[in-house]
């Protein structure tokens, strides 16, 4: 990879050539199968680079949870539909029909309070209603179906464009027949009822792209898809995406101390920095490390050390400390450490951190 410009410890390099092949050969796979796929860039927190990089492999529209991101993606020129990710607060109402072209929603006052201000500027917007089957977050329960679709017919200006759901985020539940059956039939009671063409049923995100691809348990009426982990990171959680690459984001650490000590604290101890009490194994003299970074940069247990034979044992706010006894070869003061992401959440943590820079880097 070719780095960009000087840069600080600790960094993010992000290959932007590995985001544009995920975002386009997702597209590819969702395309093939009848399904929109839009990209959920709320972990990158309104990088322009990484959602131009995206839109560069075909993807249709970006979504975020945030509108002060939305409003960068908007002023920063970028012309692909933008859509609220998050269902709107009623304090963002106006802020989201100056730069946002669609939304999620689930909350009847939320719909009549739009409908309000879309008359006023006589400006038409789309929404997909949220239906929660199971997962415990966001959503209608399946029995306000009919009522949500009576109002609905009510309004002239809010335009319901389909239904959808959200899997594996709160409440860990994972997309199955019966419950992606369920999606289907309350998203066709309400297209009959509301009587909209180019009727969208969406699925989820990468919890149901990882399951297409090794299953066949998703109907073919849902036709499109929120995918943020899979686009971004190649992975559905801790799985690999054969089909995807999983190299478009190392984090840098600088080590600050190398030394020899005992593996396991020495006198009486009780609770750490974050009201945890920690527990150790007791494996003798070890030669540890410390690195520059911390728990308000990263999630120490989502950091995979590239260099052989390095453990993360644990980390305070701004040191994360490393097992290096058996690293080859043994690193020195002032050398960095590379580490990949287990999962989303670390990747996620990375990004809300001003700690860390970006470099931005491309294939050679």
């Amino acid at each position: 990879m070719l780095e960009v410009g000087n840069v600080r410890n600790p960094h993010l390099t992000i290959n932007l050539d590995a985001i544009t092949y995920n975002a386009s050969k997702v597209r590819e796979i969702c395309h093939a199968r009848g399904i929109r796929a839009d990209s959920v860039v709320k972990c990158v927190c309104g990088d322009i680079k990484i959602a131009e990089a995206i839109l560069e492999g075909g993807i249709y529209s970006l979504m975020d949870s945030r509108m002060k991101n939305i409003a960068a993606f908007r002023k920063a020129g970028i012309k692909a539909p933008l859509g609220l990710l998050r269902i709107p607060m009623l304090s963002e109402l106006t802020e989201m029909l100056s730069y946002a072209d669609w939304s999620l929603i689930s909350m009847a006052e939320t719909i009549i309070e739009l409908e309000k201000l879309c008359a006023s500027r006589k400006r038409e917007f789309d929404v997909l209603l949220m239906t929660d089957i199971g997962d415990l977050r966001e959503g209608i329960w399946p029995d306000r179906i009919g009522e949500m679709a009576d109002l609905f017919r009510k309004c002239v200006w809010v335009r319901c464009v389909g239904a959808g759901t959200n899997l594996g985020c709160f409440g860990g539940v994972m997309p199955s027949e019966e419950n992606l059956k369920m999606l289907v039939r309350i998203s066709s009671e309400l297209e009959r009822t509301i009587e909209r063409k180019d009727w969208l049923t969406s699925g989820g995100g990468t919890n149901l792209f990882y399951a297409m691809l090794n299953s066949d348990i998703t109907p073919p009426e849902i036709n499109h898809l929120r995918i943020g982990g899979a686009l971004l990171r190649g992975q559905c959680g801790t799985d690999v995406i054969k089909e995807l690459r999983q190299d478009a984001f190392i984090l840098t650490a600088e080590y600050v101390e190398i030394a020899r000590k005992p593996s396991k604290p020495v006198g009486p101890t009780g609770t750490d920095a974050f009201g945890k009490v920690p527990h150790f194994e007791d494996r003798g003299m070890r030669y540890r490390a410390i690195a520059a970074v911390g728990k308000q940069d990263v999630i120490p247990e989502d950091l995979t050390p590239l260099t052989r034979g390095v453990t993360v044992l644990g980390a305070s706010s701004d040191h994360l400390v490393l097992d290096i006894d058996d690293a080859d070869p043994r690193p020195e003061m002032g050398e960095r450490l590379d580490f990949s992401f287990r999962r989303y959440g670390g990747l996620l943590q990375a990004f809300n951190s001003d700690y860390i820079e970006r470099v931005y880097a491309r294939d050679r």
